[in-house]
Order: C-alpha cells, then structure tokens, then sequence
C-alpha cells in the first residue's frame, strides 16, 4: 500500500529453509513466527513455563537413526501436524512405530522441546564431532523414512 508499484509485482511463494537462512547471511531481516498451536504443544511438555520463546521445535533420542554409515537426528516443526481437521502426530506417530518396533510403550517416551533459533546457533558454533551435525528438519507431515530418503538420494 505505501508503494503501489513495488506491491503489484510482490509475490508470496515457498521457499526451503536453507534459502531463509540464506537471507541473512546476506542482511535481510526477518524473523520466524510460530505457531500458536505448536507453542502449546511445548509448554504442555515444559510443564511450569507460562511462555515459550521462538519457535518450538521437538525431538527424541530414540528417533535417531543410522543410514548409509551416516547418523540422522530429526528435529520436528509440529508436535501435532493438523491437515483437513484430521490430525497427524508428527514426533508422536514416529514414536509409536519406534515403540512397535522395539515393543516399548510410546507413552513412556520422552519428546524434548527447544528453540528453533537456539538450534541454529548451536549449528553455526559447530565443531567437529559435537553432535550438532546429524541434525535433519523433518518438514511438517513427512515421515522420517521419508524424508531421508529423498535427501540421501
């Protein structure tokens, strides 16, 4: 509205988060805005905090995997990933098929919530051998399986 000419060729358009990352290496502002479900999610399971700073993120130890001599830790966007009212537990439904396999009870499975920019700025002070390397973002309704597989492949 404050530059009409610029506004009409504005476009919304997906891009990975690699590419966001990218923008500020090269000085654009912006900030990550979480969702307010996922918020809940997380101070649900950091029982006592009444808020949540950054964008919640969710992990579990016994969702790393090894593929092809490398180790693959997910890091999941949503707790509960909802698409058409019907709801899809991202790190829960990966939880339960860990639990199967290994004949443990996924209720007794332990999900750690952080931040999303506390893990990019582990990532970035990575040295070698410190465990912030493995890390794979798991995209909201993807399995772990799968997304491996295409970014392996």
């Amino acid at each position: 509205m404050r530059q009409p000419v610029v506004g009409r060729g504005a476009k919304v358009v997906p891009i990975t988060l690699d590419q966001v990352y990218m923008l500020k290496a090269e000085g654009i502002a912006f900030r990550f805005l979480p969702d307010p479900l996922q918020i809940k999610n997380a101070l649900e399971l950091k029982s006592g905090l009444t808020a949540f700073d950054g964008v919640p993120v969710f992990q579990s130890d016994l969702l790393v995997v090894k593929k092809q001599k490398k180790r693959y830790c997910p890091i999941y966007f949503q707790k509960v990933f909802t698409i058409f009212s019907l709801a899809q537990e991202d790190i829960e439904r990966e939880l339960t098929k860990a639990s199967k396999t290994s004949r443990g009870s996924a209720l007794s499975k332990q999900i750690m919530v952080g931040s999303l920019e506390d893990v990019l700025k582990k990532m970035e002070m990575n040295e070698r051998n410190s465990g912030w390397d493995d890390l794979i973002f798991i995209p909201p309704g993807k399995s772990l399986n799968q997304h491996i597989n295409e970014v392996s492949a």
